[in-house]
């Protein structure tokens, strides 16, 4: 121990030590009050991640499951999270939708982009609000954080007898004490699957779409993003504003999200102890504008807008104790421009929300300790309260967090507007999370956490009938959720280092969600599997060589495959899979310029990405092997 006092902070030390922003008090991620995963810029390149997908995979609890109409969302620790239960920002931009609270991803973030990405496996509502009731994803660019230059890249994915993926993009920053400023653009075309022949009984027993029969969707799918990003600052006076766009489709409906972004905050330092923060932000978005590949006219688009207007308290009353606190009003109003003659809601519908937060934390040898609470109140759907405690501490090389927190995912405008009776709740969930975490050595650290997740009042949507006799609705469901463990191992030299993960994850038996259950067994919900592995190596073979293999086991899942004799689905089983994917990179290939070849799906697996839901969609058939190349170049500006 005295040895390691006078020793140089390893570089797992340097990451584990640094402050966190995604958590409300600026402590580093083995004493924040959350069960978190930093990505760093390094991983991300050294990987040759193609999109946000590749590197949530590789976190503890995190899937990529399908909603529908091949757009893809985030299922978390055994449970689908699409609908307002991971809050997923870039820049500090929310980029879940107003009418569902849901995020599409897949080929969408500009990922070679980006610094880093915080994730908080766990709730995040007392401090986000009602789209954070099980996770929290925090992507910060490059340009917003560290480049103070020019830097450009691009990727190209290919398949076989296909083109993945074409991504490219453009970052300038300059950065002085009193004024920075940064710009990035990103465009890209990309498919959602290579795969020649796709029939879905699903679909077609449902719904007569023999569109769904013997496609090539390589031809048909597409995932197409678009992002410009601008943020100003002159001293404390902040400006961001983004224009994000994702077109993507299944072979018989297009899909498209269109949103922007303003967003104005002045961090006003009253004096050493007390920052002021006032904010004000406007959305405008179109999400979910579809309709069939034939018309060029939606069959459902619909406006949604939402005015903000916050101020955020941050007082260090010592150096041990501090508070966070704060008061939100929020105006969310959706006009529906183009629907279906079927559908059931209002044309126009306007929220009014506002909620107050507070946060303290106190410093003790023995433990930290962070108690807080939200609570929130809607003109529509009335009020929700969650508080939230936790002890945290790293005694030397050991830490150990306790965590409660309840949360709450706050019913959306199309939740509101098409509720069945004109009647919904929030969901609530009470969240327990463990983690005991040690450090060998200054390179090495285990960490184990164990979890238990129970909501109530779970939205569901519901649809039945065809064509004229069409109706869909959302309404509570009493209960759901998931228990499990989750290990970390991480080792970190200088040459090398390994990030080895291994997840368990088991449905409630008092679940009351039909949709999620499959007939197989009531310990999994559809899609999901029980047991995930991953481990995410590097080696360095030259100071500018390094070759990063990446490896994901997954055990068996179920998924809705088939019909019966009535056209009902069925569900059934999916064989465990293992990717393994593998990247070369090259630094400084010339001054500035960076390449790197790799493959994903070596083995060529090809693992299907089930619907999470007993939805009337079956598994969209996986992406075959694809050679991945990148090249970037930065041109840093002159101190």
């Amino acid at each position: 121990m005295n040895l390691n006092a006078f020793t140089k902070e390893s570089d797992l030390q340097k990451l584990l030590n640094k402050n966190v922003g995604v958590s409300a008090q600026k402590l580093s991620s083995r004493e924040t009050p959350g069960i978190l995963s930093i990505i760093t810029a390094e991983e991300i390149q050294n990987s040759g991640a193609r999109d946000l997908t590749d590197v949530l995979r590789l976190v503890p609890g995190f899937d990529v499951m399908q909603d529908l109409q091949f757009v893809m969302g985030i299922g978390l620790r055994g449970s689908w999270a699409n609908e307002g239960k991971v809050l997923v920002m870039m820049d500090g931009q929310p980029f879940n939708d107003l009418l569902y609270q849901s995020v599409a991803v897949g080929n969408r973030f500009p990922i070679d982009a980006v610094e880093r990405i915080e994730i908080i496996r766990g709730p995040g509502s007392a401090i986000y609000g009602g789209s954070a009731e099980y996770g929290v994803i925090n992507i910060i660019t490059k340009a917003a954080e560290s480049l103070n230059g020019v830097a450009i890249y691009g990727t190209g994915g290919f398949h076989a007898d296909a083109t993945g993926r074409t991504n490219a993009g453009v970052m300038a920053s300059r950065k002085t004490e009193s004024l920075a400023w940064d710009f990035s653009f990103f465009k890209g075309a990309g498919i959602v699957s290579d795969d020649q022949h796709h029939d879905d009984p699903i679909q077609n027993a449902y719904n007569g779409n023999t569109n769904y029969i013997n496609q090539n969707l390589a031809k048909v799918s597409t995932a197409d993003p678009m992002n410009i990003n601008l943020g100003l600052r002159y001293k404390d006076l902040y400006l961001r504003t983004m224009y994000d766009e994702f077109k993507t489709s299944d072979p018989q409906v297009d899909v498209s999200f269109k949103n922007f972004f303003a967003d104005l905050r002045y961090a006003w330092k009253i004096n050493d102890k007390f920052k002021l923060t006032p904010q004000l932000k406007f959305t405008d978005q179109r999400p979910w504008t579809y309709g069939p590949k034939e018309n060029k006219d939606p069959d459902f688009e619909a406006q949604a807008t939402r005015l903000y207007a916050q101020a955020d308290g941050e007082y260090n009353a010592s150096r041990k104790t501090s508070i966070n606190f704060g008061a939100i009003y929020f105006r969310d109003h959706g006009d529906y421009e183009t629907v279906l003659s079927t559908f059931a809601g209002d044309r126009s519908l306007t929220l009014s929300n506002y909620a107050f937060y507070a946060q303290a934390l106190f410093k003790h040898r023995l433990a930290n300790a962070t108690v807080g609470f939200r609570y929130e109140k809607n003109n529509r759907y009335g009020g929700a309260f969650v508080p939230r405690l936790a002890l945290t501490k790293k005694i030397e090389n050991f830490h150990f967090k306790v965590l409660y927190s309840q949360a709450f995912r706050a019913p959306s405008l199309q939740n509101i507007n098409i509720a069945l009776n004109d009647k919904i709740k929030p969901e609530k969930s009470d969240v327990f999370e463990l983690e005991l975490g040690y450090q060998f050595t200054p390179e090495m650290l285990l960490a184990v956490n164990a979890f238990s997740i129970s909501t109530r009042n779970v939205m569901i949507y519901g649809s039945e009938g065809e064509d004229e006799t069409f109706q869909e609705w959302y309404e509570n469901s009493q209960k759901s959720g998931s228990k499990g463990i989750e290990v970390v191992y991480s080792v970190r030299q200088k040459t090398w280092y390994a990030h080895l993960t291994y997840s368990f994850s088991q449905a409630i038996k008092s679940n009351t969600v039909e949709v999620y259950e499959v007939s197989q067994t009531d310990r999994q919900y559809v899609g999901f599997p029980t047991h995930k592995i991953t481990l995410n190596t590097n080696f360095n073979l030259t100071s500018k060589l390094s070759f990063n293999p990446t490896f994901i086991y997954a055990s068996k899942r179920y998924a809705y495959t088939a019909v019966d004799d009535d056209g009902n689905a069925i569900s059934t089983a999916l064989d465990p899979y293992v990717v393994a994917n593998a990247f070369l990179n090259y630094r400084n290939l010339l001054p500035g310029l960076t390449a790197g070849v790799g493959a994903y799906d070596i083995l060529n697996e090809r693992p299907a990405i089930p619907q999470a839901y007993n939805g009337g969609y079956g598994p969209i058939p996986g992406r075959s092997r694809e050679y991945v190349v990148k090249l970037s170049y930065q041109l840093n500006f002159a101190k």
